[in-house]
């Protein structure tokens, strides 16, 4: 008994031991930090730039030993940067720095500010390397309407057939039009309560009322009143 109780003591102490060794080894490897650091998921901003940005905020050097890596302080400044959503920074294999990023995506563009308001509603600068897919938003909204907008521009981009069918979305200050891109017709949207039932209304008319000439006789297509589409012809 005291046998076994000596050699499971013996592993213990061997176990921590390697583990010791094994983290002091890796805190004085000296590691490269360039853009090859840096996920290939981001697109609206160069690796270039966000490794540059983290020197000029002293949060990393060319080279750094493990053990001087301060993860947290490099992964909050990455947040910090507009276009990033959230990132996570790790020590992976073979003691390298990864640097995961989780870039915002830009669903509208608000013409007036020049910026574009991501998925969530967060204000999203232009980028000087990349143009996305965005749906355009002419006129004032109220930035308490970021979120609701930029729901609706997810709405358009993911539909095939709206996609296909919206040329941009406007207001007037106090309701919201949306433009037909193959056709002469707004769409009044009224406010932005119920959009995707207004849209689905929308879809469910042009499908089963679609007539060529009836459609170039439209003006106007009205969904600001619940589940009624009212045309007003020219």
């Amino acid at each position: 008994m005291k046998i076994k109780f000596f050699i499971l003591s013996l592993l213990l102490i061997l176990m921590v031991f390697t583990v010791t060794f094994s983290s002091i080894n890796n805190n004085n490897r000296l590691v490269q930090i360039n853009q090859s650091n840096l996920s290939d998921s981001i697109s609206m901003i160069s690796k270039d730039s966000i490794i540059n940005y983290l020197k000029l905020v002293d949060v990393i050097k060319d080279s750094m030993y493990v053990g001087n890596l301060d993860l947290f302080n490099i992964e909050k400044n990455i947040d910090n940067i507009d276009y990033v959503k959230d990132s996570n920074v790790f020590i992976g294999i073979n003691s390298s720095l990864e640097i995961e990023i989780n870039e915002r995506i830009p669903v509208i563009e608000l013409k007036n500010l020049n910026v574009y308001l991501d998925r969530d509603g967060t204000i999203v600068p232009k980028s000087k390397i990349n143009k996305p897919e965005t749906i355009k938003f002419f006129g004032n909204i109220d930035s308490t309407n970021y979120r609701k907008i930029s729901n609706l521009g997810s709405l358009i981009i993911n539909d095939e057939f709206l996609n296909h069918h919206i040329k941009y979305i406007f207001s007037d200050s106090k309701e919201i039009f949306i433009k037909s891109k193959n056709h002469d017709y707004n769409i009044q949207l009224g406010s932005l309560e119920m959009f995707k039932t207004k849209l689905l209304n929308y879809k469910f008319f042009y499908v089963t009322k679609y007539d060529k000439d009836i459609i170039s006789q439209i003006e106007k297509i009205n969904l600001k009143f619940e589940n009624q589409v009212i045309v007003e012809k020219k």
